[in-house]
Formats: C-alpha cells, structure tokens, sequence
C-alpha cells in the first residue's frame, strides 16, 4: 500500500448501506469506493459483505484505504478487501462506531441496520449524502429531515458521481460540522 495518511487523506467517508443488496446497487457501491479512493478520501464502513464489500473492492481497485468495523471480537470475517479491521463485538452498537469514524456519512440503499446508522449519524450532526434511484432506505430518506433538531437535511445523489462531487463540496466547506448542542443528545 503506497498510501501516506497523513499526506494523502482529505478525510474518512463512513459508507452504509445493506447486507443483501441487488447487482446494480453494488455495482455502484463499487464505483463509488473507487472514486472517493482516487480523490484520496479513506473508507470506513461495517466491514462486512453486500455494500460494504462492494465500496472496499471499490476503493483497492484505486489504491485506497479502507477501515471495516465489524460486530465480531474476531477479525477474520472482515470482508478481504478491508486494510484495518476494528472488532466492536456488540452487536448493532458497532454502527454508532461506524457513524462516528467518518467526518462525512454516504448511505447506499440498505434496510433496517442503515437506517439505525442514518439516525444516528443525525443524532451526531454528521452530514448525510443518500445515494437515490436504488431500493432502501437512502431513496426513502433523501431530501428530508429525520427530525428539526438540526437545520439540514439528507442531501440526495443520483450518481456515484454526484456522490463524490457532494463530498468534495462538504470538504471544501467549514460550514458542513455541524455541531449538536450536547444536551440535545
């Protein structure tokens, strides 16, 4: 790996999305954790199989670096394309870790786990892209608010393009970190 963190990292992007998902949505997944790693943005995610793995084949393919956070006390279930696996045997709890390693959220489809991670990515004012015209809760959810705790919503991307191109633009502005009051957690 012929990746400097320090040098090359513009940030970590926290990928959500489902375990089972359909060929087109992973296809995109893919493309997606190719083009953040070749705009040197670093991936976080669960780790495991479906979307995950999809954004971590992705993002080797571009010599990226990947981080999987898998709800196990073993490291060997981490799909193979993760470079930094992080054990958090606890269950649906590992998803709160998930939201919290990212300095940005990008939800690709997914089911009842993304949406848990969605909410919780709201919760700690992270900003959201939600990649559209896919089956899950990223469709479902893009352009709203979850809650008026915050001022923003879930910024919608029909494209991984578009994705990345949201990315880049909340990295550009200091205005994207969002703080929450902490008595509002």
């Amino acid at each position: 790996m012929n990746f400097d963190f320090k040098r090359d990292c513009k940030g970590v992007v926290s990928i959500i999305g489902g375990y089972e998902s359909d060929k087109d949505t992973l296809a995109k997944a893919e493309e997606i954790g190719r083009l953040l790693a070749e705009n040197n943005y670093v991936i976080s995610c669960g780790g495991l199989a479906g979307v995950m793995e999809a954004v971590c084949k992705g993002a080797k393919s571009a010599n990226g670096l990947t981080i999987g956070i898998i709800p196990y006390k073993e490291k060997s279930p981490a799909n193979p394309y993760v470079d930094i696996v992080i054990p958090v045997p606890f269950s649906q709890a590992r998803n709160i870790v998930v939201v919290l390693s990212g300095d940005v959220v990008v939800a690709i489809g997914g089911k009842a786990g993304t949406l848990s991670e969605l909410c919780f990515s709201w919760i700690y004012g992270k900003p959201i892209i939600a990649l559209t015209g896919i089956d899950g809760w990223s469709d479902k959810l893009a352009g709203q608010k979850i809650d008026n705790r915050r001022p923003d919503f879930i910024i919608p991307a029909k494209s991984p393009l578009e994705v990345l191109d949201k990315v880049n633009e909340l990295f550009k502005s200091k205005k994207f970190r969002y703080r929450m009051n902490a008595s509002e957690i």
